[in-house]
């Protein structure tokens, strides 16, 4: 059994209310990627939310009592700690899974994209078939030399539940939906006069060309530089505005319904991502709703890895939970107070995170 380019991206949406996870393409499965990562980050949406939850990830170090913990640290000779991980865990939020191949020899991690790997399952051997991509020449790897992370992974078979799923699937109808209700904003907003306008001339037919005329020239006169002026018209034009169906109306605001449903597909409170609270719930609350939410992403990884490279590795959360450390000195401040630590012993602890 073999699937063949199994994440080979798709830009094509025409099939939107078809959100199964897998098509039939040439006799083999592969999973119906209704949004490729490159137009997911066209949308300011998912934008956000990708850019926030890979970000908090990757600015997180790993520990633990394991050979491989400054390998993590330190993955690639090409690029920072911080910018591998992001691509990994977009690749992990897009894609729904993500591979690294295993350099044991020089203690680095290679990010491979998710189009380039095929899978291969032989009675109980996998294998999986890298693809040349860039300057990489490409092979056969077994499981033990790749990292494959993955998440919400479930199939009617053993191979299709090895492959992840993205949130991406989820959210095929919302996102051509809220694409649409951009294009209308975007067509409205143009009309200049919110949000149509019409002239009447009440004597005389006027030609094609003369209707064109009156047109142009009152755009010329009340928009650009003119727009918002007082309109000055004689007794010869009449001008009202044409009011918007209300179900378009209605369409226009959906932007907002689509961004909650962005927003809870991927984990994250919506009143997180603005920043404020809501009537039941104070922004800690929700905080501490949206570090509990990255576990579904940072779990998945810290397995694979632990799997792969023995246990032990661990990442540190402090950043994410605490970034500037206020909760941190309070709690060292309380425990120095109580008599539980010495004020060296918070010297040193402090010193050793950073804060002072």
């Amino acid at each position: 059994m073999s699937l063949t380019n199994p994440f080979e991206r798709r830009s094509a949406m025409a099939m939107v209310g078809n959100t199964a996870p897998f098509i039939m393409s040439g006799g083999t499965f592969i999973p119906n990627e209704l949004v490729s990562a490159e137009e997911a980050l066209k949308n300011s949406d998912l934008y956000s939310v990708a850019s926030l939850i890979s970000s908090d990830i990757a600015g997180a170090k790993f520990i633990g009592d394991n050979s491989f913990t400054e390998m993590l640290n330190k993955p690639s000779d090409r690029v920072n700690r911080v910018t591998f991980w992001q691509t990994a865990v977009l690749s992990l939020l897009f894609n729904g899974n993500v591979f690294l191949i295993i350099d044991r020899v020089n203690q680095r991690l290679r990010f491979v994209p998710a189009a380039s790997v095929a899978m291969e399952l032989n009675g109980d051997e996998l294998t999986y078939i890298v693809n040349q991509f860039g300057e990489f020449a490409g092979g056969e790897f077994s499981p033990n030399d790749i990292i494959h992370a993955r998440i919400m992974a479930y199939g009617a078979d053993e191979l299709r539940s090895l492959i992840g799923h993205s949130p991406l699937e989820s959210l095929a109808n919302e996102l051509a939906q809220q694409k649409q209700a951009n294009r209308l904003t975007v067509s409205t907003l143009k009309g200049a006069i919110n949000p149509t306008s019409k002239i009447t001339i009440p004597q005389g037919t006027l030609t094609e060309e003369a209707k064109e005329a009156v047109r142009r020239e009152f755009e010329r006169a009340n928009t650009g530089d003119n727009a918002g002026r007082v309109m000055v018209l004689d007794q010869s034009a009449d001008f009202t505005t044409i009011s918007i169906n209300a179900d378009i109306a209605k369409y226009l605001t959906s932007m907002d319904w689509g961004r909650e449903q962005i927003a809870k597909a991927f984990g994250v409170p919506d009143s997180y991502l603005n920043g404020t609270g809501d009537q039941q719930s104070s922004l800690d609350q929700i905080s501490a709703l949206y570090v509990g939410g990255l576990n579904r992403y940072i779990e998945p990884l810290l397995s694979e890895l632990n799997f792969k490279l023995g246990s032990g590795i661990k990442l540190d959360m402090s950043q994410i939970i605490d970034y500037s450390n206020s909760t941190l000195k309070a709690d060292v401040l309380n425990w120095v107070d109580r008599n539980m630590m010495s004020a060296q012993e918070a010297m040193v602890l402090l010193q050793r995170k950073g804060v002072i």
